[in-house]
């Protein structure tokens, strides 16, 4: 991973600072109260209720994870993949959970999917669901925990190692084998529509850039080639475009940017001097995003959508603590995300139903 404090961060760059995410770290914003009912569930604001409702928190200390985050649907939406700490240990590993129907955790579905031996990332579903890939640094057991932080002022900073390489899988962790093998980071991958192809993040040329390889690690072949960080990459669901974000001001202030499958075409989409945006994640349809943004202040991120045609924003989650890493199911009807709202401030795993406003 990157510099960055993130439970599941797609990865930032090696001087990315993003303040107080993730690390239960008391930065609640004075305009909101988060109040729990007697249950412990978290209780949103009405505001929230305009794209979302029916949340359910599917990931909980009690499960043995001491935090969770990064989730994503496997194609039947029937499962999730994730990263988390198991308690007591200071290194990600990769996890699945089963779903019912409800998009509620099925009890006693969690399965450790990584081989451990070394610190995880990044994971996602094959399209036909009988895989997964994800990043880590079990060729390189002694690597540096790839998830160590310092604080530098009031942002904490993630420290992106050499030695994290991409592996597929089974889907239930069997059979892990590398793609890559490269001496430096490969990492933030996912799969394009029809399986055939991944997209990632590697600073093999000495710059974290954007790569596409074919599903079987053959065929690498670059995509960006600017100073700065490039990562977070996913195809849209048409396979021709990739929404990724970029620090190409190389000033620790992240933006949105799309550009075609193959390289050309390149187009930026946030140019907020002082916000992060990161973590785009298309709907659908492939006309809009959900993406997190440091908008209303550095200690509370929030989910917001953009038609990246239009440019127009709308705010999806109003919570006074971290809410970020957002999903959209296939079918467009659930939202998937981490965040800090829960009674015991942890950086868990939350769903619920989602309505796409009209105009995104």
């Amino acid at each position: 991973m990157t510099k960055n404090s993130l439970s599941g961060c797609r990865c930032l760059s090696p001087r990315i600072a993003v303040a107080c995410i993730f690390l239960g770290c008391g930065c609640a914003s004075p305009a909101y109260t988060l109040v729990a009912d007697e249950t412990g569930e978290a209780q949103w604001s009405e505001s929230e209720r305009a794209c979302l409702s029916d949340v359910r928190q599917l990931t909980r200390p009690d499960m043995g994870l001491d935090r969770a985050g990064e989730a994503y649907f496997s194609p039947d939406m029937r499962k999730i993949i994730f990263q988390a700490y198991p308690k007591g240990q200071n290194k990600y590993q990769m996890y699945t959970l089963d779903l019912d129907a409800t998009g509620r955790a099925v009890a006693g579905s969690l399965r450790q999917v990584s081989p451990g031996g070394g610190a995880c990332t990044c994971g996602f579903f094959e399209p036909s669901g009988k895989g997964i890939i994800y990043a880590s640094s079990y060729l390189n057991p002694d690597l540096a925990n790839p998830n160590q932080y310092h604080r530098e002022g009031s942002s904490y900073i993630w420290d992106m190692p050499g030695g994290m390489d991409i592996l597929s899988a089974n889907v239930d962790g069997s059979g892990a084998r590398p793609l890559t093998a490269t001496p430096g980071y490969d990492a933030e991958c996912a799969y394009s529509p029809d399986g055939r192809r991944i997209v990632f993040c590697s600073d093999r040329d000495g710059d974290p850039d954007l790569y596409v390889m074919n599903a079987d690690g053959s065929g690498v072949r670059q995509i960006t080639n600017r100073p700065g960080y490039d990562g977070g990459p996913f195809f849209s669901p048409d396979g021709e475009r990739i929404i990724f974000r970029a620090d190409r001001q190389q000033n620790d202030r992240l933006q949105l940017y799309v550009i075609n499958a193959d390289g050309t075409g390149e187009r930026q989409l946030t140019a907020d001097s002082d916000v992060v945006n990161w973590a785009p994640y298309w709907l659908p349809d492939g006309r809009s995003v959900v993406f997190t943004t440091s908008l209303h202040g550095h200690r509370n991120y929030e989910v917001y959508l953009l038609n990246i045609e239009t440019g127009a924003q709308r705010r999806v989650t109003f919570s006074p603590r971290f809410d970020g890493l957002p999903v959209i199911s296939r079918d467009g009807k659930r939202m998937m995300w981490t965040s800090q709202r829960g009674a015991d401030g942890t950086s868990q795993i939350f769903l619920a139903e989602f309505e796409q406003p009209t105009g995104f």
